[in-house]
């Protein structure tokens, strides 16, 4: 990954490129593939069904949770734990897709989670309170082959919401 410094001069800023944005965003015929893809994991993931979760990514499941996970999540038995985990916690759990974006070779979500704890989850006591955070998906695509998912939250913010 290319990084950069920020500029400190107006002359410096005139000069900035973005890492990637030389790179051609896909035509409508592969961002609707590639929704098709992110739609039927998306809802394979809201009813649990995790044979088709892990369908919708040919080459090999590759989950990243951030910011808890230390490793991606590669494993069928790996994706069935972390998903079973989230059902007993938050059983009436809801994802809200609020924005789509499209990049060269991902599809974005921005949106929520939502649900009522029912269960300790992440060495949280349940205390039957409700949480509503703030997540953005990343699905990293090849084509329009789902490579990974990446999702980001701030965990800070969950744990001040079940408090």
């Amino acid at each position: 990954m290319t990084t950069q410094t920020a500029p400190t001069t107006a002359a410096e800023a005139a000069e900035l490129t973005l890492p990637g944005t030389d790179r051609p965003l896909p035509g409508a015929a592969l961002r609707a593939a590639r929704e098709r893809t992110v739609l039927g994991h998306a809802m394979a993931q809201a009813t649990g069904d995790v044979d088709g979760i892990l369908a919708a990514f040919p080459r090999g499941v590759v989950y990243r949770i951030l910011p808890f996970e230390e490793q991606p999540l590669v494993r069928p038995d790996q994706i069935r734990g972390y998903l079973d985990g989230m059902r007993e916690a938050f059983p009436d759990m809801e994802h809200r897709v609020a924005v789509v974006h499209h990049t060269a070779d991902a599809v974005i979500l921005e949106g929520a989670v939502a649900g009522t704890q029912a269960a300790e989850w992440r060495g949280i006591p349940s205390r039957g309170k409700r949480m509503e955070v703030p997540v953005a998906v990343f699905f990293h695509f090849d084509g329009d082959v789902l490579v990974d998912e990446t999702i980001y939250y701030d965990h800070a913010t969950a744990a001040r919401q079940l408090a």
